[in-house]
């Protein structure tokens, strides 16, 4: 049976310039015709249904806050009872990075797992990687690809992350009931509201790792294959 996994993409920049059903639209059209103009995350889910994966899609063309489309969704990713990797317009993997992400959230469905993948900063002149790897490290095989534990409370840049089934759940049943807003008629959790504490600003994807995943999830970063951000390379092995 071919392994199902909801993917989730924000196209805001193409949105602005277009319009946000344009935009959408535009990224089907690319989807049934790539090629080399399409854009990087586009590329990364030809790569996706080349391994045999079938998608479930879910672009926002509209979302002004980032936190704000995020938490939207994984509200759509938890109705749709698969997995769900989260995918920044301008990231692009290789098939190797692509498969052992696609791996690590449906095969071990026993632990709770969040992969992410590092990146480089757009900045090509002095690029920062957008996590912080352990110096005392864990690492675990699978498939041939490489993973790193990361401490609990740590993450990163949120360009492309995997959740399996088990770590959403826990995720979900974690959350402040507090932190809700309604959207589109729906009450939906704000898992990825910033926070301001102890004089330190969490964006939306660091204050997700620090206050929104539990102890319970393992969090992990891929340490196989290549990244591009925004045209800035990373060959994850060299971590």
């Amino acid at each position: 049976m071919k392994r199902r996994v909801f993917v989730s993409s924000s196209v805001y920049a193409l949105a602005h310039q277009i319009g946000m059903q344009a935009a959408v639209d535009d990224v089907m059209r690319q989807l049934d015709a790539p090629g080399k103009d399409s854009l990087p995350f586009v590329r990364t889910l030809v790569k996706l249904r080349n391994l045999d994966v079938e998608l479930a899609l879910h672009v926002d063309g509209g979302a002004t806050y980032i936190g704000m489309a995020r938490s939207r969704a994984f509200h759509e990713a938890m109705k749709s009872g698969l997995p769900w990797i989260s995918l920044d317009d301008d990231i692009e993997v290789t098939t190797d990075a692509a498969a052992a992400v696609v791996d690590a959230i449906t095969s071990d469905e026993s632990v709770a797992r969040v992969v992410l993948v590092p990146y480089y900063t757009r900045d090509a002149a002095s690029p920062a990687l957008t996590v912080t790897l352990p110096i005392v490290r864990h690492e675990r095989e699978c498939n041939g690809a490489r993973f790193v534990t990361l401490p609990a409370g740590q993450g990163g840049g949120f360009g492309m992350v995997g959740i399996n089934r088990l770590a959403m759940q826990r995720i979900h049943d974690h959350a402040d009931p507090e932190l809700t807003w309604f959207d589109y008629g729906e009450r939906k959790l704000a898992l990825f509201y910033e926070k301001v504490e102890d004089g330190f600003w969490y964006g939306e994807d660091n204050s997700f790792f620090k206050f929104r995943v539990p102890s319970s999830v393992t969090v992990e970063a891929l340490l196989t294959g290549t990244v591009v951000h925004g045209g800035v390379p990373l060959k994850l092995s060299t971590l």
